[in-house]
């Protein structure tokens, strides 16, 4: 199963556990009346929310709403949370996340305290709070959400950017969004069927993605360079002012490239550098992604692997004008 991320409340009958849950290394939830009734994987929906109606009659008994949502929330903690999973506690103003790593567990001796039906965790990022300064629009609106046990799976990217950008002090802000929302998308497209894209218009898109890094020219040599040998270079890049040459095997897929690319490069450096005499380096450029395998290869020769997300990144960061036919 794919991992999931959970908002929980951990305030059983309007009092904050926080503090003794950061000690615990658990997270709670109320309705300790129902014990550990809720825990028979055999309920349906409707014996699930019985067994509330009966535990906290007849509080519940004029009030189907609100027995929904308490079913809502109990039947996510106890049913859907999952080892592995993120659990998600708000405080003011920043949050706290925790690892689930243990099932659902009923504490006897914490009924009266309301805190019975628990879960063990491993506080994340060094148990310290997650400023929501950190957090993108759509976090922060879930964490103001006051409902116990909210899913917040859809979140766990934003999730993951706020706990990383908070270990690097580096505050969010709409031109670094811009920039990843127009890399995914460009990313995307270089893969898909519908970019006006072939074989040798991704060639010179890389050609001229060259120029735009600061290459004097960018030739795409003649197919027939090599005979009789795999070797072959789509784009060959001079640095007249730095010296250097870069040699660029360009494949256009979608999803996994394999070693070939990489084999024709370092074939190509084989036949035009053999005693590496010259400042001549090769890259592999792809609108996927290279196997494993290919990055082996790629690192044991010196090849610069270049996968679609990073180019993509190289396209935004150099701006379409500079791309123009």
């Amino acid at each position: 199963m794919n991992k999931q991320a959970f908002i929980i409340r951990c305030a059983p009958s309007g009092i904050s556990r926080v503090e003794e849950l950061l000690t615990a290394n658990q997270i709670v939830i109320g309705w300790s009346e129902t014990r550990n009734d809720l825990f028979n994987i055999n309920l349906n929906w409707d014996e699930f929310k019985g067994i509330i109606r009966k535990a906290y009659h007849p509080h519940y008994e004029e009030n189907v709403y609100s027995l929904g949502q308490a079913a809502g929330y109990l039947w996510r903690f106890i049913r859907e949370m999952q080892v592995g999973d993120y659990a998600v506690v708000p405080i003011p103003r920043a949050f706290y996340v925790a690892e689930i790593i243990e099932e659902v567990e009923f504490i006897e001796d914490k009924i009266e305290d309301d805190t019975a039906i628990r879960r063990k965790v491993k506080w994340l990022h060094n148990q310290e709070p997650v400023s929501r300064n950190y957090c993108g629009a759509g976090l922060v609106s879930r964490l103001k959400y006051q409902g116990t046990c909210v899913d917040a799976t859809d979140l766990i990217d934003d999730l993951e950017t706020a706990m990383a950008n908070s270990v690097k002090g580096k505050l969010p802000n709409f031109k670094h969004q811009l920039n990843e929302s127009l890399k995914t998308e460009v990313v995307n497209l270089l893969g898909s069927k519908e970019a006006y894209l072939d074989d040798v218009k991704f060639e010179k898109l890389v050609s001229k993605l060259m120029i735009a890094l600061g290459a004097t020219t960018a030739e795409i040599p003649s197919k027939t360079r090599y005979p009789n040998s795999i070797a072959d270079v789509d784009v060959l890049a001079n640095f007249i002012h730095l010296g250097l040459q870069v040699y660029v095997q360009v494949k256009k897929h979608s999803q996994k490239s394999d070693k070939y690319a990489v084999e024709q490069i370092v074939e190509a450096l084989k036949i035009d550098n053999p005693d590496y005499s010259k400042p001549i380096y090769g890259w592999a450029v792809t609108s996927g992604q290279f196997d494993e395998e290919a990055e082996t290869l790629a690192n044991k020769n010196g090849i610069r692997i270049i996968n679609g997300d990073e180019l993509a990144e190289m396209i935004v960061g150099v701006g379409l004008n500079q791309l123009e036919e």
